[in-house]
């Protein structure tokens, strides 16, 4: 049966029609995947050149003078003290705010930042006379903020890698790594308050050699002044790494001028590389598979329209 030329024509506009607003749609969708996709790119780079230890590298004090450190505390008067390890990204100013909330997603600028800052815990003084100085820093990777206490899981690394610098009220002093340990969020004798008696000194040796990974129990004393460096650790969400240094009057040579990939570097990266991919990278995929998804499926309908209407005007 022919079918009349004014209802083929009507049938093939209705078609045209929903074929166009189709594609507009698709269109439409494909250009936002696109844009989420951008945002994701430029927001993970964002993050990283936030964190990186170059961005304050013009205000680290030097041996000679702290002129530029003091225009940093000009900047934040919650600048207290500037913490560098030898062979590790770990080279950022110190802050400690009236909570242990304000610098979670606070560069040391006080400007928001995904990636934070390295605060001191606000129940220690920035003097540091407490025995067991305790300070937050995020983990993430490529070694940015505490991301390179990873390192120290080798104990080829947590050997060779033992000392770095502290400056603090006016004066640089050496640091020396003594123990890595391992522990929960939930546990909270890593994370006590200032021990000021022998007695709760004692508890959190005692703790130390509970969750160490490698400790060097022989060169930590009651007298000791330490830092308890702690961030997350690759595993449960409540996962945590410790690393502890003692501060020394003596400076040790710095034998790692510039960050090298060493093994151990190589090994890490390529451990977290797919943890990265979901915690970094996961919109951007996200959208870039929606973007093929919506072109495959645009090419199909086009295909298979295309041989319906061919069918329908043979009728």
């Amino acid at each position: 049966m022919k079918i009349p030329e004014n209802i083929e024509k009507n049938a093939t506009k209705i078609v045209l029609f929903i074929n166009r607003i189709l594609e507009l749609v698709f269109m439409l969708v494909i250009v936002m995947a696109l844009l989420v996709a951008a945002y994701a790119l430029w927001d993970s780079k964002t993050i990283y050149t936030n964190a990186s230890p170059e961005k304050y590298e013009v205000y680290r004090p030097t041996a000679n003078h702290s002129v530029s450190f003091q225009e940093l505390q000009n900047i934040n008067s919650d600048i207290f003290a500037w913490l560098t390890i030898y062979g590790t990204n770990i080279d950022y100013p110190l802050v400690v705010g009236e909570d242990n909330a304000k610098y979670l997603n606070r560069d040391p600028m006080g400007e928001y930042s995904l990636s934070g800052s390295i605060f001191l815990d606000y129940r220690f003084s920035k003097d540091l006379v407490a025995f067991n100085n305790l300070f937050y820093g995020h983990h993430m990777a490529e070694g940015m903020m505490f991301g390179d206490i990873d390192l120290y899981e080798s104990k080829g690394f947590f050997d060779s890698h033992r000392y770095g610098t502290i400056y603090y009220n006016g004066e640089k002093k050496g640091i020396e790594i003594v123990a890595l340990l391992h522990g929960d969020a939930a546990d909270k004798s890593l994370f006590a308050p200032p021990a000021e008696t022998e007695s709760a000194k004692q508890d959190y040796l005692a703790a130390m050699q509970e969750h160490a990974v490698y400790i060097r129990d022989k060169d930590i004393t009651l007298d000791d002044t330490l830092l308890v460096l702690s961030t997350c650790a690759t595993g449960d969400r409540t996962d945590r790494h410790f690393l502890i240094a003692k501060i020394s009057d003596r400076i040790e040579k710095n034998m790692y001028p510039k960050v090298t990939n060493t093994k151990e570097h190589t090994d890490r990266e390529n451990s977290t590389a797919n943890q990265e991919f979901h915690q970094v990278g996961f919109g951007v995929w996200i959208a870039l598979c929606v973007v093929i998804a919506l072109l495959v499926v645009n090419i199909f309908i086009r295909i298979r329209w295309g041989k319906n209407h061919e069918s329908f005007c043979k009728k």
